[in-house]
């Protein structure tokens, strides 16, 4: 009985157990169960109302509604589960008035909009609290909330609103109903996710309206940059044609320069293919007959049209008129054109024509024509273009023009100075014959040999014979001059210059001596033999040595050096005489010029010496040059070549 009673006991417990077990599961846990499958549908529920509402691909595909459409497919997904609701979605206008996006249900359409506003009232606190509900008796009679009144009036009883502000715009998703309603949570997370719809269906339509209107702006841009890159190449191209139409020309002036004729003919050919021109020349003032003549070489022209004159007072041609006024003429259909001679214009099947001035300075030497058979064929620029070349033309022509007189006056010039030589030299052999005779009558009357001689007789003897010989010296320095500039080569060979020094400073010593001055010469180590004509070098060195000696006062020094220079010997004469002005320095080597201050030592002379020096020096492949300071001296320097090993031994 005990077990039994024990077993009966255990039972009972299980029995008990189960029963509570079944009573909490009845009384807690089913309602919890049940709870949690309300909870996950509507979570799945919210989850497809939110991808329903956040569905942007349709404000991509119409950007200028997105909103609209939007706003629409929020408030039919809302009105497919809640269809007791009545509802509007709202967006702020700039001016704070409100634009009615859509609305299911109700009398939204009906309602006059214009006093609801998003500066006050409802709309205002929606916009501003993201999600927030009302009853709609709070607002009624309100004096700043005519939309709540309105719908109080229609007899809605509560709102709930989901709403959005930012810098960009602000909006309202609003719900009413008339009675209570039981799924406010519901509907507040499905409003507030359709008010995040609608703020990113607004950014995403302000973006794509932005990038719209970049996007014009751009393709607008981007074509007005094509066609301004497409007028920008065509200009280029043409002015890549005239560069290099102007670089021909120039080419043709650089390789042409001396031959006036065919560089006109090569600008002709370049001209006329860089234009597409039919008929262009040159035409150019023939100053002994008054016309206008077409020069050799144009294009289009054949036979005895190239012979075409224009006489300058035929003033019914283009090209006269714009010869004598120097302005460019140009006609897009010169056979009609009263401008133009008709009859050359037709012969030539001529319609365009451009006419420019050949304009040198201050003259008109010519005109350049340039025509065509086509209408309309020339341009304003290229009209300039050939205005340009007219004027390198106009360079040519007178360049060629010049060179003709010139060529003209250098051999007048050289057939006087041919003559002039031949009449100095003539002259001056002439002269020795009968001046050597004098010089020794007079010597030989001095030396007292023709009877003895009183004082006066003695000198006017003696200054007969300084005259006798100063007209010796001038005869041989014209008939040295006349040599050298005859083409007198030199014939040279190694030397000693130095040995020329001495033997120069020994003929001149005595004269230097009677006039109270000081000679001396110089030689630098042992010097190189130089390469040159002893005779013509030693006439150098006098010339140098006799003037430096006229130059220095009485007390004065006269000093002759020779250097090793290298590849070359120099020689120098320095005195302490009175110099040389400086602007005689540069002319002292002309023929017959002599320097302005030598009344300060009565200094005789020629003029000739340096000249024949300069010329001889420069015949050796030498130079010659001066130093001086005026009132204390100068020193002349010329430099011959030193003989090298192979030129001064005898092959």
């Amino acid at each position: 009985m005990t077990g039994a009673a024990a077993v009966v006991g255990v039972l009972s417990s299980l029995c008990a157990a189960a029963a509570l077990w079944w009573w909490c599961s009845f009384r807690k846990i089913l309602p919890l169960e049940r709870e949690a499958r309300a909870l996950r549908a509507e979570i799945v529920d919210l989850r497809a109302f939110a991808a329903e509402a956040l569905d942007l691909d349709a404000a991509v595909r119409r950007p200028g509604h997105a909103l609209e459409e939007a706003a629409s497919r929020v408030l039919g997904a809302i009105h497919r589960r809640q269809p007791d609701l009545c509802l509007a979605a709202f967006a702020r206008r700039a001016d704070g008035g409100a634009i009615l996006l859509a609305h299911r249900g109700g009398p939204w359409a009906s309602l006059e909009l214009s006093s609801f506003r998003f500066d006050r009232g409802l709309l205002s606190r929606a916009a501003a609290s993201g999600r927030s509900s009302w009853s709609l008796g709070e607002g009624k009679g309100g004096e700043d909330d005519a939309l709540t009144g309105v719908l109080a009036q229609q007899g809605y009883s509560s709102a709930m609103a989901g709403g959005w502000a930012d810098e960009q715009g602000a909006g309202v998703v609003l719900a009413v109903r008339s009675g209570p309603g039981d799924e406010d949570e519901i509907l507040g997370a499905r409003l507030e996710l359709a008010a995040t719809a609608l703020r990113s269906a607004a950014s995403l339509a302000a973006g794509l309206s932005d990038l719209s209107s970049s996007r014009e702006k751009l393709q607008g841009g981007l074509s007005a940059a094509m066609e301004e890159l497409t007028a920008v190449q065509d200009r280029l191209l043409k002015k890549s044609k005239e560069i290099k139409t102007l670089h021909d020309v120039a080419g043709a002036l650089s390789s042409r320069a001396a031959q006036a004729p065919s560089t006109l003919a090569a600008i002709v050919s370049i001209v006329a293919r860089a234009l597409e021109a039919d008929l262009v020349a040159f035409l150019i003032l023939d100053e002994n007959t008054g016309e206008l003549v077409t020069q050799s070489g144009a294009f289009g022209l054949e036979g005895e049209e190239l012979l075409y004159r224009l006489a300058l007072t035929d003033e019914r041609s283009s090209s006269v008129r714009v010869f004598k006024t120097r302005r460019p003429f140009m006609t897009t259909d010169a056979q009609n054109d009263p401008q133009v001679i008709a009859h050359y214009a037709k012969m030539w099947s001529v319609h365009s024509l451009m006419v420019v001035p050949l304009v040198l300075e201050d003259r008109c030497i010519g005109v350049m024509r340039v025509g065509s058979k086509r209408k309309d064929s020339f341009s304003d620029e290229q009209m300039a273009l050939v205005s340009v070349i007219a004027e390198e033309a106009a360079i040519i022509v007178e360049t060629a023009i010049l060179n003709r007189r010139l060529a003209r006056t250098a051999e007048q010039l050289a057939t006087l100075n041919r003559m002039k030589d031949e009449f100095v030299s003539t002259v001056s052999h002439e002269f020795k014959t009968p001046l050597t005779t004098i010089a020794g009558f007079l010597t030989v009357m001095l030396e007292g040999d023709t009877g003895p001689l009183n004082a006066q007789q003695m000198k006017f003897l003696t200054i007969a014979k300084s005259a006798s010989k100063r007209l010796s010296g001038l005869v041989s320095d014209l008939l040295d001059l006349s040599r050298l500039e005859g083409g007198t080569k030199m014939e040279p060979s190694p030397m000693d210059l130095g040995k020329l020094v001495h033997e120069s400073v020994e003929t001149h010593q005595p004269s230097a001596a009677e006039a109270g001055k000081t000679l001396s010469s110089e030689a630098q180590g042992v010097l190189p033999r130089a390469l040159g004509d002893e005779r013509w070098l030693l006439l150098v060195i006098d010339n140098l040595v006799s003037n430096a000696i006229k130059f220095t006062q009485p007390g004065g020094r006269v000093r002759v050096r020779v250097q090793d220079k290298g590849e070359f010997v120099m020689v120098s004469v320095s005195d302490d005489g009175i110099g040389i002005p400086p602007e005689d320095r540069e002319k002292v080597f002309e023929r017959f010029y002599r320097a302005g201050n030598r009344s300060q030592v009565n200094a005789p002379g020629t003029g000739l010496g340096l000249a024949i020096a300069r010329e001889v020096v420069d015949k050796h492949g030498g130079k010659i040059w001066l130093e001086s300071e005026l009132g204390k001296g100068t020193t002349f320097h010329f430099v011959v070549p030193a003989a090298g090993r192979e030129q001064a031994e005898p092959a």
